[in-house]
Formats: C-alpha cells, sequence, structure tokens
C-alpha cells in the first residue's frame, strides 16, 4: 500500500494474552489451587536455553516478545508496511507462544497441571488485557486529530468487536468496551483510553508520531486483524489526503462505544452537533468518504456493511468475530438449555480464545470452515523467524539471527542494534521504512570475524545467548 506522496505507512500489533492453570484431574484430599500468574510465567519459560532473556527479547523475525506488567505474556510484530503483514506476524506470535506452551506442558503433566494461553480482552474476574494498534502518522495528523477518526473508532466494533458475556450476563459486541474510560491519556494502564499520547514515535521525531489506538479487541478471525489494520490505516490516509470527518463527532465517545458494544449496530448515538446516528450509518459515511477518495481495498467492508444492513449477519459470521461467537455461544445454550451466564457457557467463551489447538476452539472452528483463513501453515511457520523484506525489521532481524548464530553478546531496541561484546557504537536506526542499512551491513561482516566468546554456562545464560528454545 503506498499514499500519494508519502512513504508507505508502518503498521503493528501489540497482544497481551491471558495465561492461567488448573489441574488436569482433581484429586481429592491433595491440592487443587491453580499456580498464580508470576508462577505460570515461570512455566512457561522454564527450560528455554535463554530464561531471562527469553522474558524480554526482540526475535528474529523483527518482533518482541515479552512479559508485561501483570505478569502476563505479550507479543508486538515486526513494523509492517501492511495489513496483511501485521497479521500473519500475529498469528506467528500466537504461533511461538504455542509453542512455549507446549513445552511447558509436556513438563507439567507429571504434576497434574496444564497451562492455558487465552487471546482475549476479559477474563472470568473480568480483569481486561490490551491489544494495541500502532500506526506511523504525520506529526499535523496526532496534533490535530480530527474528532471524527474517533467516532470512526468508537464504532468500528460493530466490524471487529471479539464478542463476549458481561457482567450482567449479556451478550455484548466488546467486552473491553466497559473497561475505557477515557478518549486519550499518556498513561493505558489505569486510565484506559482509546488512544494513548505517550510521546514515542519511533522514528524522526519531528515528521511522524506513532498513533496507538488501544481500546481494540484482539481478533482471532485472520480476516478481523487484516481487516482492522487496513480499514483504520485506510481512513488515516484519507485524512492526510484532506479529508475530514469532524461532522461525524459524537457527543460522548465513550458512552457512544458502551452502548454500541450493549446494544448492537443500529444503537442510537448523539452526535456533538445535535444530530443523533447509528453506529452502522456513521461507518458507512466513514466508507463512502473513502471510496470517493479512490480507496480500493475496501469491497469487503462495503459487503459487510450492506449485510448487516440487511440484517443478514450470519453471511459474514466467518469474517466477524463477534458474530462467529455470538452464534456458537446461544446454540450452546439453547441446546443445554442455559442462559448465557451460566458457567458452561462462561467456559466456552474462554474457550474461544484459547490458542491450544487441542483445547481451543478458534483452530476447529477454521477447520470446519466457521472462520475463514487468509495464511497457509507454511507462511505462518516462515514468519516466526523471518521478518517482513521491507521495512526495519529486516535489518533488526538479520543482525539478531546472525548475533545469535554466533552467540555475541547485543542489544537492541525498535530504533538501535548494538554489539556489546567486544563493545561497538550503537546505531540508530530511525527510518521505519528502510530495509536496509550499510553501518549494520558491515558491523555483521566484523562479527563474523570475531573469535568465539568463551563463556561458562552461567554468564551465556544471564546473557541470554542463543535462540529462544
Amino acid at each position: 500500500m503506498t499514499r500519494s506522496g508519502h512513504l508507505p505507512r508502518i503498521l503493528g500489533l501489540e497482544t497481551e494474552y491471558a495465561i492461567v492453570s488448573h489441574r488436569i484431574i482433581p484429586e481429592q484430599g491433595k491440592d487443587t489451587s491453580p499456580l498464580s500468574p508470576a508462577e505460570c510465567i515461570d512455566e512457561l519459560f522454564r527450560g528455554t536455553s535463554t530464561q531471562n532473556r527469553a522474558r524480554n527479547r526482540y526475535l528474529s523475525n523483527g518482533g518482541r516478545l515479552y512479559v508485561d506488567l501483570g505478569s502476563h505474556p505479550e507479543y508486538a510484530t515486526a513494523e509492517c508496511s501492511n495489513a496483511r503483514d501485521v497479521a500473519v506476524n500475529d498469528r506467528a506470535g500466537e504461533h511461538l507462544l504455542l509453542d512455549l506452551l507446549n513445552a511447558a506442558n509436556e513438563r507439567l503433566a507429571i504434576k497434574n497441571i496444564r497451562l492455558h494461553l487465552l487471546k482475549t480482552n476479559t477474563d472470568s474476574g473480568d480483569a481486561t488485557f490490551g491489544c494495541h494498534e500502532n500506526y506511523q502518522v504525520l506529526r499535523e495528523t496526532i496534533e490535530s486529530l480530527d474528532p471524527g477518526f474517533i467516532s470512526f473508532l468508537v464504532t468500528r466494533i460493530i466490524l471487529t468487536g471479539a464478542g463476549g458475556i458481561d457482567v450482567k450476563g449479556n451478550y455484548v459486541l466488546s467486552p473491553r468496551a466497559f473497561h475505557i474510560h477515557q478518549v486519550t491519556s499518556a498513561d493505558p494502564t489505569k486510565q484506559r483510553p482509546l488512544i494513548v499520547t505517550r510521546e514515542e514515535a519511533h522514528a524522526d521525531a519531528e515528521k511522524y508520531a506513532r498513533l496507538q489506538v488501544t481500546f481494540g479487541d484482539s481478533n482471532m478471525a485472520e480476516t478481523a486483524t487484516e481487516m482492522k489494520l487496513r480499514y483504520t490505516s485506510t481512513v488515516l490516509d484519507y485524512l492526510e489526503g484532506g479529508g475530514t470527518l469532524a461532522d461525524l463527532a459524537l457527543a460522548d465517545p465513550i458512552a457512544a462505544l458502551r452502548d454500541t458494544s450493549r446494544l448492537g449496530p443500529d444503537t442510537a448515538l448523539d452526535l456533538a452537533d445535535g444530530g443523533t446516528t447509528t453506529a452502522l450509518k456513521l461507518q458507512e459515511h466513514v466508507l463512502q468518504r473513502c471510496e470517493e477518495q479512490g480507496s480500493s481495498e475496501l469491497s469487503d467492508i462495503r459487503h459487510m456493511i450492506n449485510c448487516l444492513k440487511a440484517g443478514d449477519s450470519r453471511s459474514i459470521s466467518d469474517s466477524v468475530d463477534w458474530i462467529c461467537k455470538r452464534g456458537l455461544l446461544t446454540q450452546a445454550a439453547a441446546k443445554h438449555q442455559l442462559d448465557l451466564a451460566s458457567p458452561l457457557i462462561s467456559r466456552l467463551n474462554l474457550a474461544f480464545h484459547d490458542i491450544d489447538e487441542k483445547h481451543g476452539l478458534a483452530d476447529r472452528l477454521r477447520r470446519a470452515g466457521n472462520l475463514k483463513t487468509l495464511f497457509d501453515p507454511e507462511e505462518i511457520a516462515s514468519a516466526k523467524t523471518n521478518p517482513p523484506g521491507d521495512t526495519r525489521a529486516r535489518v533488526r532481524g538479520y543482525f539478531i539471527s546472525e548475533a545469535d548464530r554466533l552467540e555475541l553478546q547485543y542489544s537492541v531496541s525498535w530504533t538501535h542494534v548494538r554489539l556489546d561484546s567486544p563493545p561497538q557504537p550503537q546505531i540508530d536506526l530511525m527510518d521505519a521504512s528502510s530495509s536496509q542499512d550499510k553501518r549494520v551491513a558491515a558491523l555483521v561482516e566484523k562479527m563474523k570475524t570475531l573469535p568465539p566468546q568463551t563463556l561458562s554456562a552461567l554468564a551465556r545464560l544471564k546473557a541470554g545467548l542463543g535462540p529462544l528454545h
């Protein structure tokens, strides 16, 4: 994707996972308590050759795997130039964590314990987990953000909501919506805004800013992940191309988010100018303006909007999480004569987000054709180790893979690489669109001439040398 007069937009996704444990077979008179979150994390990473660094490390595929506040694993995709690359990298992150999970569960079986990783935004205790979208935007875009863009984000959940049961036992489009308190804030943990305003451009800050959308849902449907990022990026293209959505500003975006989640696409919403609209009508206005500006990659979204207008949500249930899950849960409730608040339906709700291929539902739904797939297994497997070829991730990934192969100590971030032993000057990488760097290429050639390090096993462990496994 390119924008006239601009570099390709850089996109990325950060996904937080819930981790839980349970006793496989409860034994009378024996401890049946689950492991704490911290103990679960210990077990997830136990046995990796680099236990310390594996908890916070950049990977050869350009992504980052780490343990975030609250003792939950988080995976950030590499910088990508298009939504499809982000979506396949997000799936690669699932599989990297699944590898760790399977290894941990093999070790834990003798202790009668099994771990589960859930790609969800809420759990049975109503805790919430984030799915953060990152868009590189022009600095002036974020400094005078169109209020209609907020309206677009809020009502986008009619296409991208993960679905679920709220605390009252009602089905909602996005349980995450009820954990969001502000439109913007620099504090995503306590104030939980729609958009985080921390100044972390990860690029030339005079030209670019990082727009971080923190209210969105984690999607199990590959199509929803890809569509969410592509559609949002296209709307940003529209705005940066001179378009405006200001007339679509909502009177109270947070109230509108919750009302839409609770009541659905046709809910009446108050506009800031005194008028009213619905989430569905607002999305159609945004889509039409993007189409009129020449955006040509939105035919699937037009199809979704038309299906919702016609009351035909079943036709798109394989692409929209909340519709797919609603069918699953309501059928189960009817079959067992339960209401949606029952523990059995709650368990089924969480199983939708379980990434385990044997115990989760998403892979079964994909195999049965109830969730569309965009990627074949070989493409996902390749993305576990290979970075996108057209962004800065290629440079960082090449440096990491060579340093790991040569077992050299190094430091990296989104914007720099540095060889630490023997120490070399840091190389800053501020252009996220640049997939080549002569300085890094020269450093790697120098690394190949260095003598092997002679570190003790303990020193190697502390240095985090070696691959993830």
